[in-house]
């Protein structure tokens, strides 16, 4: 006997428009809860190619919605080609099918695969806005830059690609290259007016064969996107705003409306125009093709005028459904697709979105009429439509006339403002030359102290390596650790992948610090600090804080070792308590401190810190011993597990790798995105590290170079904090999105997922055997997991 066939529900939608049969048509299609198990990624890709939409959306459903208690559905999005982590179009007609069509107010978290999308009602417009996930990337070349150095046959493929339009040919080669998130990258095309944009015509260019137009590690989908700007202001508050038209063509296909081509578009101008105070962007799309769509995009920048950097991209629009067998509510008004409504009725016997009791004869058919509107009476008579026309060339005139009085201030202020920016370069110049010429001179300076003076007056010079006897005691503990790590045996009693698997959320406690950054374990307590300026001492046997500290400084990041609780601050402090009390407080760091790390031998600690340097610490001695500086802003440290290594993170996404004893470079990764957090696996030999605004956790090998160097990249989600087990088989994750837990078996040398939750968190750490993971989420609320006993 064939098995029973999957019943599947689904609604279509026009997004980004009000107006039914305009905007760009969207597929949504309905996953319960109880058949998530039956409709695998396969069979979603046949039911996308069966809608042959550009995009169709399969959203994941709880067997009793509304379900007020849960406020995020999962979301999958798919071409007709494959499945995409994010695209623009799907989510806001998802979300507008959520909140304004079913009414789930509860629900405020799309979860793609780009990572947690936040959502809301747009009150002022009736649409919906989406704070969507970002990545924005201006990558270095262009066309025009890289074509001399492809291939005789790759750059006869470019050529016959581009279009015959002289002016549209040469805005496409000096486009940039642009990514909103990594994957999703479009050729911003600017076109000098509307009629260049109605000539657009484009022919296939593949352009994952084009190397080199992408930046290193940041490959994916291309696509060209035309737009021009019709309007132009910056308000009173210094807000910039622009209209502009837009069209998304491949080949004879068009897209109505690109919502993601429209963020990476409002995000580039914004940067390249410094719109510190951010930018409102409204984009019209697909009108050559008769399906209007309207989108806006709200962008927030921080940063300094110089280096701004994008902070929250906001996409908007409106989206219509579209029932085949439209009927209404008698008790709300409310439109509903009539078998999709008769279904719900079955099942719940209520309203979507209400408790109210609903009978299949409460619903009215609705019926309509096609009108027939009279012309306008402008248009009625030759004299009525030569004054039309007369009008229409009065007003193009008087904006021709605009549009140069405009273009001529603007080439005065753009004069200004080079010359401004030219003196600002000579100065800044200037100062470092003087900067490094100090700093040089420094570092040749031998302070010898008097002979009645304590080693509390000896002076701490920058970049200098560590005192003889610290490196002794490195060299010394890295032969030990390394000798004994080639045949280390799993412990007995250790935690195996079947009890990884079992751990749930076993107890919760509320901390007093309200706003958690940073969390590290000692035996069964726990350190929790905040961005609150409190330390909490966290006890996993009584579940409960039984200590609180004053830090009085936001804390960044916290170490437990032995009887020492350590905290770094935004500050630019690091303070030392043991037992509850303060021993020791340093000030090196001229910024933030952004992260700790702690030696093997437990003896010397590390602070990095937003200016660019790295400290060491004695511990024993409680003194600075070493400090280095780098060319970059350090986000994130870890030693090596034998000690000799030292790793920072750095805002531009390199992380650069030290000898502990000497601090010289040994090597360095490319991440591509501000590293979160760096993690050593006990096998010596792989680090993870984890990025800003990344959906994945990349595995690295130390004995490898450049792109090879990448073993793995493990599909988490955003990952805030990780935690390798002792014997390397167990990677924890933590963020947004929930825990994971991804195992390495060496027999197969294959990576599998175990564990999987949706409990948020900003840190965890292994507790012990690794049959228990604590973490903390962002509002304090600390949570164990382990195996529920039977």
């Amino acid at each position: 006997m064939a098995p029973d066939r999957v019943r599947l529900n689904f609604i279509t939608l026009d997004v980004f428009t009000d107006t039914p049969f305009l905007g760009n048509p969207l597929a949504v299609v309905f996953i319960p809860a109880s058949k998530r198990a039956l409709v695998s990624q396969e069979t979603k890709l046949h039911i996308a190619k069966e809608f042959n939409l550009s995009e169709t959306v399969f959203l994941h459903t709880l067997d009793n919605e509304p379900e007020t208690g849960v406020s995020a559905r999962e979301i999958d999005i798919f071409m007709t080609e494959g499945e995409l982590p994010f695209a623009g179009h799907p989510t806001i007609g998802t979300a507008s099918l959520v909140l304004n069509h079913f009414g789930w107010s509860h629900v405020d978290t799309l979860l793609a695969k780009a990572g947690p999308i936040s959502i809301k009602k747009d009150e002022e417009t009736g649409g919906v806005t989406a704070m969507i996930p970002h990545n924005v990337r201006i990558h270095q070349h262009t066309l025009r830059g890289i074509l001399p150095s492809l291939p005789n046959d790759v750059q006869e493929t470019v050529r016959s690609g581009l279009p015959l339009e002289p002016g549209i040919k040469a805005a496409e080669l000096d486009a940039p290259v642009v990514d909103i998130v990594r994957g999703m990258t479009f050729l911003l095309v600017e076109l000098p007016s509307l009629e260049h944009l109605a000539k657009v015509r484009t022919k296939r260019i593949d352009f994952a064969g084009v190397e080199g137009l992408q930046d290193p590690g940041h490959s994916g989908f291309v696509m060209r996107f035309h737009y021009v700007v019709t309007d132009r202001s910056v308000d009173e508050d210094g807000r910039h705003r622009w209209c502009l038209r837009t069209r998304n063509v491949e080949l004879d296909c068009e897209d109505p409306g690109t919502g993601s081509a429209s963020a990476a578009l409002a995000s580039y101008l914004s940067l390249k125009n410094k719109a510190i105070k951010g930018a409102t962007v409204a984009i019209t799309q697909g009108v050559e093709m008769g399906r209007r769509s309207d989108i806006t995009v709200r962008t927030e920048l921080e940063g300094d005028a110089e280096n701004p950097e994008m902070k929250e991209v906001h996409l908007g629009g409106k989206a219509v459904v579209i029932p085949e067998e439209p009927v209404v509510s008698r008790k709300t008004g409310t439109v509903f697709e009539k078998r999709l409504i008769l279904k719900y009725i079955e099942e719940e016997g209520k309203e979507p979105g209400t408790n109210d009791e609903l009978h299949p004869d409460d619903l009215l058919d609705v019926k309509t009429a096609r009108i027939v509107r009279p012309r306008p009476p402008n248009f009625t008579s030759l004299p009525s439509l030569l004054k039309a026309f007369q009008d229409e060339w009065d007003a193009l005139v008087l904006e021709t006339y605009n549009t140069r009085e405009q273009l001529a201030r603007t080439r005065e202020e753009l004069a200004t403002a080079l010359y401004q920016h030219d003196a600002a370069v000579r100065v800044i110049a200037r100062l470092s030359k003087e900067r490094d010429e100090a700093r040089d001179a420094l570092s040749k300076v031998t302070v010898a102290p008097s002979g009645g003076a304590s080693n509390d007056d000896a002076m701490a010079v920058d970049g200098q390596s560590l005192p003889e006897e610290l490196v002794a005691h490195v060299d010394g503990l890295h032969a030990v650790l390394t000798k004994g790590r080639k045949k280390r045996p799993v412990p007995e009693g250790w935690a195996s992948p079947d009890d990884v698997a079992a751990l749930q959320p076993l107890q919760q406690a509320d901390a007093s610090v309200t706003q958690a950054s940073c969390l590290d374990t000692q035996a069964d307590y726990a350190a929790v600090g905040g961005l609150d300026g409190k330390l909490d001492i966290y006890s996993v046997q009584q579940n409960k804080v039984e200590r609180s500290l004053e830090i009085g400084e936001p804390v960044t990041a916290t170490i437990w070792t032995e009887t020492k609780v350590i905290v770094a601050t935004s500050k630019g402090a690091v303070r030392v308590f043991d037992s509850g009390s303060e021993v020791a407080s340093f000030t090196s760091h001229a910024g933030s401190v952004t992260g700790l790390a702690l030696h093997p031998g437990k003896r010397i600690l590390a602070s990095v810190g937003a200016d660019k340097s790295f400290v060491f610490y004695d511990l024993d001695s409680l003194q600075q011993v070493s400090r280095i500086f780098t060319n970059a802003a350090l986000t994130a440290c870890a030693f090596h597990p034998d000690g000799h290594l030292f790793a920072a993170g750095t805002q531009p996404g390199d992380i650069k790798v030290f000898h502990t004893g000497s601090g010289e470079e040994a090597t360095a990764f490319t991440l591509g995105s501000p590293v979160q957090a760096i993690v050593f696996s006990e096998n010596g030999f792989w680090f993870a590290a984890s990025g800003k605004g990344l959906s994945t956790v990349t595995i690295f090998d130390l004995r490898k170079e450049g792109a090879a160097a990448q073993v793995k990249e493990l599909q988490t989600g955003d990952a805030q904090s990780l935690s390798w087990d002792y014997t390397g088989q167990f990677l924890a994750t933590v963020g947004a999105t929930g825990v994971t837990v991804q195992q390495y078996l060496k027999t197969s040398k294959a990576w599998s997922e175990p564990l999987r939750t949706s409990v948020p968190g900003v840190a965890l750490k292994w507790g012990a055997e690794a049959k228990t993971l604590v973490t903390v989420g962002k509002e304090g609320v600390v949570s164990v997991l382990g195996a529920k006993e039977e």
